[in-house]
Protein backbone atom coordinates (compact mmCIF):
# COMPACT_ATOMS: atom_id res chain seq x y z
CA UNK A 1 0.00 0.00 0.00
CA UNK A 2 0.51 3.49 -0.43
CA UNK A 3 -0.16 6.48 1.84
CA UNK A 4 -3.20 7.52 -0.15
CA UNK A 5 -6.87 6.53 -1.24
CA UNK A 6 -7.53 5.59 2.40
CA UNK A 7 -6.46 2.30 2.52
CA UNK A 8 -4.08 2.35 4.83
CA UNK A 9 -6.07 3.79 7.78
CA UNK A 10 -8.96 1.90 7.55
CA UNK A 11 -6.54 -0.85 8.69
CA UNK A 12 -6.97 -2.88 11.85
CA UNK A 13 -4.94 -6.04 13.57
CA UNK A 14 -2.65 -5.93 10.86
CA UNK A 15 0.86 -6.69 11.03
CA UNK A 16 2.52 -4.02 8.91
CA UNK A 17 5.81 -4.14 7.67
CA UNK A 18 6.86 0.20 6.86
CA UNK A 19 9.39 0.32 3.89
CA UNK A 20 10.90 3.76 4.74
CA UNK A 21 13.93 4.34 2.13
CA UNK A 22 14.17 7.81 2.88
CA UNK A 23 16.44 10.58 4.97
CA UNK A 24 18.13 10.99 8.25
CA UNK A 25 15.41 13.91 8.76
CA UNK A 26 12.49 11.43 7.76
CA UNK A 27 13.59 8.85 10.28
CA UNK A 28 13.10 11.75 12.80
CA UNK A 29 9.67 12.52 11.65
CA UNK A 30 8.62 9.18 11.78
CA UNK A 31 8.71 9.03 15.54
CA UNK A 32 6.19 11.60 16.15
CA UNK A 33 3.58 9.57 13.64
CA UNK A 34 3.85 6.38 15.05
CA UNK A 35 1.96 7.06 18.31
CA UNK A 36 -0.84 8.23 16.24
CA UNK A 37 -1.51 5.19 13.87
CA UNK A 38 -4.00 2.48 14.79
CA UNK A 39 -3.05 0.57 18.13
CA UNK A 40 -4.60 -2.79 16.76
CA UNK A 41 -1.73 -3.15 14.43
CA UNK A 42 1.83 -4.17 14.85
CA UNK A 43 4.58 -2.26 13.06
CA UNK A 44 7.68 -3.18 12.07
CA UNK A 45 10.37 -0.69 9.67
CA UNK A 46 13.61 -0.98 7.47
CA UNK A 47 15.69 0.65 4.83
CA UNK A 48 18.75 -0.65 2.85
CA UNK A 49 21.51 1.77 5.19
CA UNK A 50 21.05 0.98 9.32
CA UNK A 51 22.88 4.14 9.87
CA UNK A 52 19.69 6.08 9.72
CA UNK A 53 17.50 3.26 10.68
CA UNK A 54 19.05 2.18 13.84
CA UNK A 55 17.84 5.64 14.94
CA UNK A 56 14.64 4.55 16.44
CA UNK A 57 16.48 1.28 18.10
CA UNK A 58 14.36 0.34 20.97
CA UNK A 59 11.34 2.45 19.99
CA UNK A 60 7.95 1.27 22.18
CA UNK A 61 5.72 1.50 18.93
CA UNK A 62 7.69 -0.03 16.09
CA UNK A 63 10.16 -2.61 15.74
CA UNK A 64 13.34 -1.75 13.56
CA UNK A 65 14.28 -4.68 10.99
CA UNK A 66 18.05 -4.44 10.55
CA UNK A 67 19.39 -4.74 6.52
CA UNK A 68 22.86 -5.81 7.45
CA UNK A 69 23.99 -3.08 4.67
CA UNK A 70 25.02 0.13 7.34
CA UNK A 71 25.91 2.25 4.01
CA UNK A 72 22.62 3.74 2.39
CA UNK A 73 21.34 2.65 -0.71
CA UNK A 74 17.90 1.44 -2.55
CA UNK A 75 18.94 -2.53 -1.83
CA UNK A 76 20.37 -2.59 -5.99
CA UNK A 77 23.84 -4.16 -4.71
CA UNK A 78 21.73 -6.43 -2.56
CA UNK A 79 19.83 -8.14 -5.68
CA UNK A 80 16.53 -6.64 -4.21
CA UNK A 81 15.97 -2.94 -5.66
CA UNK A 82 13.61 -1.25 -3.63
CA UNK A 83 12.13 -5.16 -2.66
CA UNK A 84 10.99 -4.94 -6.11
CA UNK A 85 8.80 -3.08 -5.79
CA UNK A 86 7.74 -0.28 -8.04
CA UNK A 87 5.96 2.60 -5.90
CA UNK A 88 3.96 4.34 -7.89
CA UNK A 89 2.07 0.43 -9.26
CA UNK A 90 1.08 0.34 -5.52
CA UNK A 91 -2.77 -0.03 -5.23
CA UNK A 92 -3.43 -2.60 -2.40
CA UNK A 93 -2.86 -5.41 -4.67
CA UNK A 94 -0.86 -8.58 -3.66
CA UNK A 95 2.71 -8.04 -4.33
CA UNK A 96 5.99 -10.49 -3.94
CA UNK A 97 8.64 -8.75 -2.29
CA UNK A 98 12.38 -9.96 -2.96
CA UNK A 99 14.14 -9.25 0.07
CA UNK A 100 17.72 -10.59 1.02
CA UNK A 101 19.28 -11.87 4.21
CA UNK A 102 19.30 -11.04 6.57
CA UNK A 103 16.57 -8.58 6.29
CA UNK A 104 14.64 -11.90 5.13
CA UNK A 105 14.67 -13.45 8.31
CA UNK A 106 14.11 -10.72 10.35
CA UNK A 107 11.01 -10.08 7.88
CA UNK A 108 9.88 -13.69 8.08
CA UNK A 109 10.29 -13.88 11.99
CA UNK A 110 7.59 -10.20 11.97
CA UNK A 111 5.23 -12.28 9.36
CA UNK A 112 4.14 -9.22 7.50
CA UNK A 113 0.30 -9.20 6.11
CA UNK A 114 0.57 -5.60 4.84
CA UNK A 115 3.33 -3.35 3.08
CA UNK A 116 3.58 0.54 3.89
CA UNK A 117 5.68 2.37 1.15
CA UNK A 118 4.95 6.19 1.31
CA UNK A 119 7.21 8.66 -0.63
CA UNK A 120 6.34 10.76 2.07
CA UNK A 121 5.15 13.86 -0.02
CA UNK A 122 6.46 17.45 0.64
CA UNK A 123 3.66 19.80 1.33
CA UNK A 124 6.11 22.63 1.73
CA UNK A 125 4.01 24.58 3.66
CA UNK A 126 0.72 23.97 1.82
CA UNK A 127 -1.02 21.86 4.60
CA UNK A 128 -2.49 24.26 7.48
CA UNK A 129 -2.26 23.55 10.83
CA UNK A 130 -2.57 21.21 12.90
CA UNK A 131 -1.25 19.28 9.37
CA UNK A 132 1.42 21.77 8.80
CA UNK A 133 4.30 19.85 8.66
CA UNK A 134 5.61 16.87 6.19
CA UNK A 135 4.70 14.17 9.09
CA UNK A 136 1.47 15.94 10.10
CA UNK A 137 0.08 15.69 6.41
CA UNK A 138 1.41 12.26 6.22
CA UNK A 139 -0.30 11.31 9.72
CA UNK A 140 -3.29 12.93 8.28
CA UNK A 141 -3.45 10.47 5.04
CA UNK A 142 -2.11 7.02 7.12
CA UNK A 143 -4.24 7.70 10.38
CA UNK A 144 -8.22 7.05 10.46
CA UNK A 145 -10.24 10.66 10.69
CA UNK A 146 -12.11 9.23 13.94
CA UNK A 147 -8.87 8.25 15.69
CA UNK A 148 -7.17 11.80 14.94
CA UNK A 149 -9.63 13.46 16.76
CA UNK A 150 -8.61 11.68 20.14
CA UNK A 151 -5.80 13.64 19.67
CA UNK A 152 -4.71 16.89 20.79
CA UNK A 153 -2.75 17.92 17.72
CA UNK A 154 -2.85 21.89 18.75
CA UNK A 155 0.34 20.67 21.10
CA UNK A 156 3.46 19.55 19.92
CA UNK A 157 3.73 16.12 19.14
CA UNK A 158 6.17 14.01 21.34
CA UNK A 159 9.33 11.68 20.22
CA UNK A 160 9.35 7.99 20.36
CA UNK A 161 13.36 8.35 19.48
CA UNK A 162 15.26 6.76 22.65
CA UNK A 163 18.08 9.51 22.65
CA UNK A 164 20.19 7.32 25.24
CA UNK A 165 23.30 5.78 23.82
CA UNK A 166 24.99 2.67 25.09
CA UNK A 167 27.70 3.38 27.77
CA UNK A 168 30.50 1.92 25.37
CA UNK A 169 29.78 3.87 22.20
CA UNK A 170 29.49 7.21 24.69
CA UNK A 171 32.54 6.67 26.32
CA UNK A 172 34.17 5.78 22.13
CA UNK A 173 32.63 9.49 21.30
CA UNK A 174 33.88 10.53 24.41
CA UNK A 175 37.25 9.52 23.95
CA UNK A 176 37.44 10.84 20.19
CA UNK A 177 35.65 13.74 20.87
CA UNK A 178 38.10 14.82 24.11
CA UNK A 179 41.36 14.81 22.13
CA UNK A 180 39.92 17.18 20.30
CA UNK A 181 38.10 19.30 22.92
CA UNK A 182 38.92 18.45 26.24
CA UNK A 183 36.15 18.83 29.20
CA UNK A 184 36.10 22.39 29.91
CA UNK A 185 35.61 23.83 26.22
CA UNK A 186 32.60 24.48 24.56
CA UNK A 187 31.70 21.90 21.83
CA UNK A 188 29.41 23.49 18.66
CA UNK A 189 28.02 21.21 16.43
CA UNK A 190 27.88 23.26 12.59
CA UNK A 191 25.90 21.41 9.68
CA UNK A 192 26.15 23.35 6.60
CA UNK A 193 25.01 21.37 3.97
CA UNK A 194 22.34 18.88 3.21
CA UNK A 195 22.12 16.55 0.30
CA UNK A 196 18.93 17.31 -1.11
CA UNK A 197 18.93 20.39 -2.45
CA UNK A 198 22.38 23.08 -2.60
CA UNK A 199 19.68 26.11 -2.11
CA UNK A 200 19.54 24.91 1.59
CA UNK A 201 23.60 25.05 1.91
CA UNK A 202 24.83 28.32 4.27
CA UNK A 203 27.75 30.51 2.56
CA UNK A 204 30.87 28.64 3.85
CA UNK A 205 32.90 31.92 3.93
CA UNK A 206 29.99 32.86 6.96
CA UNK A 207 30.61 29.62 7.99
CA UNK A 208 34.15 30.29 8.83
CA UNK A 209 33.60 33.50 10.31
CA UNK A 210 31.50 32.21 12.45
CA UNK A 211 33.91 30.13 14.48
CA UNK A 212 36.14 32.95 14.08
CA UNK A 213 33.66 34.96 16.37
CA UNK A 214 32.78 32.42 18.25
CA UNK A 215 36.34 31.83 19.11
CA UNK A 216 37.05 35.52 19.45
CA UNK A 217 34.30 35.65 21.81
CA UNK A 218 35.42 32.24 23.83
CA UNK A 219 39.26 31.10 23.56
CA UNK A 220 37.33 27.58 24.82
CA UNK A 221 35.15 27.37 21.62
CA UNK A 222 35.54 24.36 19.52
CA UNK A 223 33.37 23.45 16.63
CA UNK A 224 32.67 19.78 15.06
CA UNK A 225 31.36 20.34 10.85
CA UNK A 226 29.40 17.82 9.82
CA UNK A 227 30.00 16.66 6.32
CA UNK A 228 34.16 16.82 5.12
CA UNK A 229 32.81 18.44 1.91
CA UNK A 230 31.35 21.08 3.86
CA UNK A 231 34.23 21.18 5.61
CA UNK A 232 36.60 21.50 2.69
CA UNK A 233 40.28 22.98 2.84
CA UNK A 234 40.44 22.90 7.06
CA UNK A 235 43.70 25.65 6.13
CA UNK A 236 40.51 28.31 5.33
CA UNK A 237 38.95 28.22 8.51
CA UNK A 238 40.29 29.80 11.65
CA UNK A 239 42.77 28.05 13.21
CA UNK A 240 42.86 24.58 12.73
CA UNK A 241 43.02 23.22 16.17
CA UNK A 242 39.62 25.00 16.91
CA UNK A 243 38.07 23.07 14.12
CA UNK A 244 37.65 19.38 13.16
CA UNK A 245 35.27 17.13 11.02
CA UNK A 246 33.06 15.24 12.02
CA UNK A 247 34.44 12.07 9.78
CA UNK A 248 37.77 13.17 10.82
CA UNK A 249 37.26 12.52 14.61
CA UNK A 250 35.18 9.41 14.63
CA UNK A 251 35.83 7.40 11.23
CA UNK A 252 37.34 4.84 12.98
CA UNK A 253 34.03 4.34 15.36
CA UNK A 254 32.57 0.92 14.41
CA UNK A 255 29.08 2.61 15.12
CA UNK A 256 26.37 3.29 13.13
CA UNK A 257 25.90 6.79 12.49
CA UNK A 258 22.91 7.89 13.94
CA UNK A 259 23.42 6.23 17.46
CA UNK A 260 27.59 7.77 17.32
CA UNK A 261 25.53 11.15 16.17
CA UNK A 262 23.39 10.79 19.39
CA UNK A 263 26.01 10.18 21.51
CA UNK A 264 27.90 13.63 20.35
CA UNK A 265 24.75 15.94 20.78
CA UNK A 266 24.93 14.54 24.21
CA UNK A 267 28.36 16.35 24.58
CA UNK A 268 27.44 19.78 22.55
CA UNK A 269 26.90 23.11 24.01
CA UNK A 270 25.33 24.20 20.54
CA UNK A 271 24.02 22.96 17.38
CA UNK A 272 23.81 25.36 14.60
CA UNK A 273 22.77 23.85 10.81
CA UNK A 274 20.98 24.25 7.92
CA UNK A 275 17.61 21.96 7.49
CA UNK A 276 19.46 18.35 6.87
CA UNK A 277 19.28 14.98 8.79
CA UNK A 278 21.76 16.03 11.68
CA UNK A 279 19.70 19.45 12.19
CA UNK A 280 16.30 17.69 12.37
CA UNK A 281 18.14 14.92 14.90
CA UNK A 282 18.68 17.84 17.24
CA UNK A 283 15.20 19.21 16.68
CA UNK A 284 13.84 15.99 18.91
CA UNK A 285 16.67 16.48 21.75
CA UNK A 286 16.10 19.14 24.80
CA UNK A 287 18.61 20.83 25.86
CA UNK A 288 21.16 21.63 23.73
CA UNK A 289 20.44 25.56 22.41
CA UNK A 290 19.91 25.36 18.48
CA UNK A 291 20.16 27.27 15.69
CA UNK A 292 18.80 26.82 12.37
CA UNK A 293 19.55 28.50 9.00
CA UNK A 294 16.38 28.72 6.48
CA UNK A 295 17.28 29.99 3.56
CA UNK A 296 14.98 28.43 1.07
CA UNK A 297 12.57 27.22 3.44
CA UNK A 298 10.62 28.06 6.98
CA UNK A 299 10.98 25.69 9.94
CA UNK A 300 7.43 25.53 10.89
CA UNK A 301 6.70 22.84 7.55
CA UNK A 302 9.34 20.43 9.37
CA UNK A 303 9.56 20.11 12.71
CA UNK A 304 7.65 20.05 16.29
CA UNK A 305 8.53 23.45 18.11
CA UNK A 306 11.84 22.77 20.17
CA UNK A 307 12.03 25.30 23.29
CA UNK A 308 15.54 25.83 22.71
CA UNK A 309 15.66 26.63 19.38
CA UNK A 310 15.77 29.95 17.63
CA UNK A 311 15.30 30.07 13.59
CA UNK A 312 17.00 32.58 11.30
CA UNK A 313 15.46 32.65 7.70
CA UNK A 314 17.06 34.26 4.69
CA UNK A 315 14.85 37.03 2.68
CA UNK A 316 14.60 34.77 -0.15
CA UNK A 317 11.58 32.65 1.57
CA UNK A 318 10.28 36.60 2.07
CA UNK A 319 10.80 37.26 -1.57
CA UNK A 320 9.09 34.07 -2.82
CA UNK A 321 6.25 34.74 -0.34
CA UNK A 322 6.71 31.55 1.16
CA UNK A 323 5.99 32.64 4.30
CA UNK A 324 2.57 33.66 2.74
CA UNK A 325 1.17 29.81 2.94
CA UNK A 326 -1.07 27.88 4.99
CA UNK A 327 1.25 26.47 6.90
CA UNK A 328 2.90 29.54 8.33
CA UNK A 329 -0.46 32.03 7.98
CA UNK A 330 -2.28 29.20 9.77
CA UNK A 331 -0.07 28.54 13.43
CA UNK A 332 -0.83 29.97 16.55
CA UNK A 333 1.86 32.75 17.55
CA UNK A 334 3.00 30.70 20.08
CA UNK A 335 4.67 28.25 18.26
CA UNK A 336 6.66 31.35 15.97
CA UNK A 337 10.23 31.21 17.22
CA UNK A 338 12.25 32.51 14.31
CA UNK A 339 13.56 36.14 12.86
CA UNK A 340 13.19 37.00 9.37
CA UNK A 341 16.60 38.65 7.85
CA UNK A 342 16.66 41.24 4.88
CA UNK A 343 19.45 39.48 3.43
CA UNK A 344 19.65 36.17 1.50
CA UNK A 345 22.93 35.44 3.02
CA UNK A 346 22.57 34.80 6.61
CA UNK A 347 25.67 36.91 8.32
CA UNK A 348 27.84 34.92 11.08
CA UNK A 349 26.86 38.13 13.11
CA UNK A 350 22.91 37.01 13.13
CA UNK A 351 24.07 33.59 14.15
CA UNK A 352 26.45 33.87 17.21
CA UNK A 353 23.52 36.87 18.82
CA UNK A 354 20.73 34.13 18.01
CA UNK A 355 23.11 31.21 19.61
CA UNK A 356 23.00 33.05 23.05
CA UNK A 357 18.91 34.44 22.93
CA UNK A 358 18.79 30.00 22.14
Amino acid sequence: MREDRGRFAALHGERVFVYWPHGLGDWAHVAAILPLLEPSNAYAIARFGDDYACLLDGDAYVRVLHSGSRALGDGSALGARHLGLQQRRLNGAMRELVVPEPLAEQLAAFDPTVVLWTDYPETEGRTAFPFHTKARNAARLLVARERLTAFDLTKPLPTTVDAGVDRALQRAVDERLNAFAPPGTRRYVLSIAGFSAERKNWDAAQARRFVHLLQRDDARARAVVMGDAALGDKRRWPGREIVAGYHELFGDLDAPFARAYLALLARADGVVAVPAGPFHVAMICRGIPIVGLWAAHLPEWYDEPNPDAMHLVGSYVGDRHFDRRPATTTLPPAWHRKTMLDSRVIPAEAVVAALKLS
